[in-house]
């Protein structure tokens, strides 16, 4: 059964800083849990020129057992280039995932950091986590997919849709997550999204995974269109029950006056 945890915030302003994002992740009791990816993403929340947001993140041991110790467990984080003028259009920014291998620990305990290279005049939206299970999925040919989409404005969770697998599903082996700028731009509204599964059919919980992009903000006036990346389906390995209900939720790091369109993709077999 594959899950994933994850944590959010502002990363530093100066050059070279090291900020954890977040509170500590404990991983759950009962098992070891192989981590088999670390992801991140990242995002400016005002428009400013000549300014670059990159960096790396940090995974850090800081309680039970990880074999072997993450150490210096420094990974690439890059976001955005510098831009001519504030004026220029939205920025997407991409996921940043890795393919990892560590054994932790149920109850171990980690921290993810943000290390900003260029330092920043405002301090940049992060998120960043971690996906582990029993075992590491296989990638697979997507047989069934199916999706729910809203648009969110809050920084706190909100209700996506509630996705019904065929009777004939026997695991979900796919998850894609697409957040797209809806509606009228704002000024200095960077705008970062993540998704939560549930389910009262089968225990899928810890299930926070990200979107597969992220926005950096721009000044309200913008010049040019923003442009997308192709969609990427990340492995998992989660078994469902035949026509099990999966219940999506989505939380923006920070609020926006017009909406992010979320939409969530489950593929399962």
């Amino acid at each position: 059964m594959s899950h994933g945890k994850l944590v959010t915030g502002l990363g530093g302003t100066v050059a070279g800083s090291i900020t954890q994002i977040g509170a500590n992740i404990s991983m759950p009791a009962g098992n070891d849990w192989l981590i088999h990816k670390i992801w991140g993403l990242g995002a400016m929340d005002t428009a400013v020129a000549s300014e670059a947001l990159a960096g790396h993140m940090i995974i850090d041991s800081v309680g039970g057992d990880i074999n072997p110790d993450p150490a210096p467990g420094k990974y690439p984080l890059i976001c955005n280039a510098s831009q001519a003028s504030a004026s220029y259009g939205l920025v997407k920014t991409p996921l940043n995932i890795y393919d990892v291998g560590w054994v932790a620990s149920g109850k171990a305990e980690l921290a993810l950091k943000f290390v900003n290279d260029a330092g920043n005049a405002t301090a940049p939206l992060i998120a960043l986590g971690i996906i582990f299970g029993i075992n590491r999925p296989e990638t697979k040919p997507i047989i069934f997919s199916d999706n729910v989409s809203a648009t969110l404005t809050a920084n706190t969770e909100a209700t996506i849709g509630q996705i019904q697998v065929s009777e004939r599903a026997s695991k979900i082996t796919g998850i894609c997550a697409i957040a797209t700028k809806d509606g009228a731009i704002t000024a200095d509204e960077g705008m970062l999204a993540t998704i939560r599964l549930d389910s009262a059919d089968v225990q899928v919980q810890p299930a926070q995974f990200p979107c597969g992009n992220a926005f950096t903000a721009c000044d309200g006036t913008p010049a040019g269109g923003s442009a997308l990346a192709q969609p990427m389906f990340i492995p998992v390995d989660i078994d469902v029950p035949k026509g099990a209900k999966i219940d999506c939720f989505g939380t923006l790091v920070n609020a926006v006056t017009a909406g992010v369109d979320v939409q969530v993709f489950l593929a399962y077999e």
